[in-house]
């Protein structure tokens, strides 16, 4: 991920949390530095010696930068993170009131955090912006509020992908490997096809205007229950709901929109979340691989046959643990051509979307609750939150799912050089999972 980081196409994730009532700036601040004492490589730089890059714990700090609340705009823009020079982290707050001299701010306020991937995946930050919630709270209301604390010593295993365990563990899971080899060649031999057949501009010295583009889509808790509700009855999860809907939608865009459909297949990154449980403890770290879904557009229909089928692909991929397969072929690219520095420059298409679901969030929090919602103070709460994967040179979407207080929100973040934002929104409406999939049909109790 880290050759991978070009100018024009950072490698950033970001995540957004919306608090309401009143929020004291100094004390935010001052959670934050706490926190992120235990998740050193968010205050990290890179080096690189002899061919290798390094981490380097230098304890930078994050910049904090006070912006104004912008509804239309609620990621601010960004041109990424040079590790080389900068932490790992931004965060930016934003509020009506950004008077430097102000300290309480009441209303919402909306705070983003921009990671660089290489740092951590979605887990890791998630866990650190609890920690900084948790210790806000400390401060202002709840003094026994605690999470069992992070243990950065773990952060020396991270690479190792629960390859820790015993022989016989292994030579257990080795057979089921082999599948992932099948799948590596079909990685390497399927045409992909991007979703518009435009090249952007990949050695561009800055990212496009308005980057990051991100849109929303908010689910109330009916809709969120339709969705439930409607994956229950074809017999599948949420997830694969998720990917096959997301299928059609670029599939139904493709056949609007572009003239000329070569033959291919379209491919769907899935990251896969490689953490143990001897990983609960785990500072922010990137324990993340990827799986790939691959489907020609004939093979894209909205029937229940189609939604069975990447069901039980995606049952095969947990089953036989093929998250690990990606890890393991990219070592064996790196024997063959000591480098994947060939591989980040090729001008090819390798995804033509990523798709994540994070799942319910703060489901475990120490912190109390209200309906749903995490109480940060007794005026403070917690009202929503998003995040978004990046994207890559022509990998135009980066599509990503939480659920929080019973409300799921989809996040589209698209390549505005690829997709404008009339062409963004159309795609974000087909993935609605409650108009487009026949959910307004069922009868809620």
């Amino acid at each position: 991920m880290l050759l991978d980081d070009q100018p024009a196409y950072p490698m950033s994730c970001f995540t957004m949390i919306k608090l309401r009532g009143r929020f004291n700036v100094t004390v935010f601040e001052s959670a934050l530095r706490k926190a992120l004492e235990h998740h050193p490589l968010l205050t990290s730089l890179v080096a690189e010696a002899h061919g290798r890059f390094y981490w380097q714990n230098t304890g930078t700090m994050p910049d904090i930068i006070r912006l104004p609340l912008d509804e239309k705009r609620p990621f601010p823009a960004s041109k990424g993170i040079n590790l080389f020079r900068q932490p790992a982290l931004k965060v930016t707050t934003c509020n009506d009131n950004v008077n430097p001299s102000e300290v309480d701010l009441d209303g919402q306020t909306n705070i983003i955090f921009e990671i660089h991937h290489s740092a951590s995946d979605a887990v890791g930050i998630i866990r650190c912006i609890e920690d900084t919630l948790c210790g806000y709270a400390r401060q202002t209301a709840f003094a026994n509020v605690q999470r069992e604390p992070v243990e950065p010593d773990l952060l020396v295993r991270r690479g190792r992908f629960g390859a820790n365990a015993n022989w016989g563990t292994i030579l257990r899971t080795l057979p089921k490997q082999f599948w992932g080899l099948f799948r590596a060649w079909t990685f390497l031999l399927n045409r992909i096809v991007p979703l518009a057949p435009d090249k952007p501009n990949t050695r561009a010295p800055t990212p496009a205007a308005g980057y990051p583009a991100i849109l929303r889509r908010n689910f109330t808790a009916t809709e969120t229950l339709c969705v439930q509700l409607k994956a229950k009855q074809l017999g599948v999860t949420i997830n694969d709901l998720l990917l096959c809907t997301v299928f059609l939608a670029m599939n139904h865009w493709r056949e609007q929109h572009v003239t000329d459909r070569n033959k291919g297949f379209l491919r769907i990154a899935v990251p896969t979340n490689l953490r143990t449980p001897a990983d609960d403890r785990m500072p922010a770290a990137n324990i993340v691989s990827m799986v790939f879904l691959d489907r020609k557009p004939e093979q894209i229909l909205d029937t229940e046959s189609f939604y069975q089928g990447v069901c039980r692909e995606m049952r095969h991929i947990k089953q036989c643990h093929l998250g690990w397969a990606f890890i393991h072929g990219l070592t064996v690219y790196r024997w063959i051509f000591g480098s994947f520095y060939k591989m980040t420059q090729k001008d090819q298409c390798w995804t033509t979307a990523t798709v994540t679901n994070l799942g319910r969030l703060f489901t475990e929090t120490p912190l109390p609750m209200r309906d749903g919602r995490v109480q940060i103070g007794e005026s403070l709460e917690l009202i929503g939150i998003e995040a978004s994967p990046p994207v890559r040179p022509q990998t135009a979407l980066g599509i990503s799912v939480v659920t929080y207080a019973g409300c799921m929100t989809i996040n589209l973040h698209y390549d505005s050089r690829i997709l404008t934002h009339s062409d963004a929104q159309s795609i974000l409406d087909g993935l609605s999972l409650f108009e487009s999939s026949g959910l307004a049909d069922i009868k809620t109790p």
